[in-house]
C-alpha cells in the first residue's frame, strides 16, 4: 500500500488515483518509461545567446520526450536589471506557445499565473502531483514556465 499524495490515505500501489478523495496519482517508474515525474531544464545556465537557449531548449523538450517525461520545467530566468529584458523569457515563451498552437506539446502554464488557487494551477497539480512539492517556490514564478509533453 501507498498513501495518497493529496489525503493520505491508503491506497494500492498502482492506483491511478485516489478512491477517497479522487485525485490523480503519480505514476510510478514502473509503469513509466521513466521514473522522473517532472524534469527541470535551465535554459539560462552560463549565459546563453537567444539563439542558444532556444536550441538548447529544444533538444532538452525533445530528450525529455524521447525518454517518457511527461512534464518539464523550463528555468529561462525573466530578465535583468543591467538591460537584458528578458531576451530568453520573451523567445521561450513565443516559442512554446507556437509548440502549443501547433499541438506539439500537450499544455503550457507560465509560471507567473500558476497558483494553487487559481483554476488552471489546480487542475495542472490534480494532473501532476509531483508539482505540490515545489509549489511554494513555483507559485508566482515569472522565471519559469511548465510544458506537458
Amino acid at each position: 500500500m501507498k498513501t495518497c499524495e493529496m489525503c493520505g490515505e491508503p491506497i494500492p500501489p498502482h492506483a491511478p488515483t485516489c478512491p477517497y478523495c479522487e485525485s490523480p496519482q503519480a505514476v510510478t517508474a514502473s509503469s513509466a518509461r521513466s521514473g522522473e515525474a517532472v524534469r527541470t531544464v535551465n535554459i539560462e545556465v552560463g549565459m546563453p545567446t537567444v539563439a542558444e537557449a532556444l536550441q538548447r531548449l529544444q533538444m532538452q523538450l525533445a530528450r525529455a520526450q524521447a525518454e517518457g517525461v511527461r512534464l518539464v520545467r523550463v528555468i529561462h530566468g525573466w530578465g535583468s536589471n543591467t538591460g537584458g529584458r528578458g531576451k530568453i523569457r520573451t523567445a521561450a515563451r513565443r516559442w512554446l506557445q507556437q509548440q502549443l498552437d501547433e499541438r506539439r506539446i500537450r499544455a503550457l502554464v507560465l509560471g507567473d499565473h500558476y497558483t494553487h488557487t487559481s483554476p488552471e494551477g489546480r487542475q495542472f497539480q490534480r494532473r501532476h502531483p509531483a508539482l505540490r512539492i515545489s509549489e511554494r517556490t513555483d507559485r508566482e514564478n515569472p522565471g519559469i514556465c511548465f510544458v506537458e509533453l
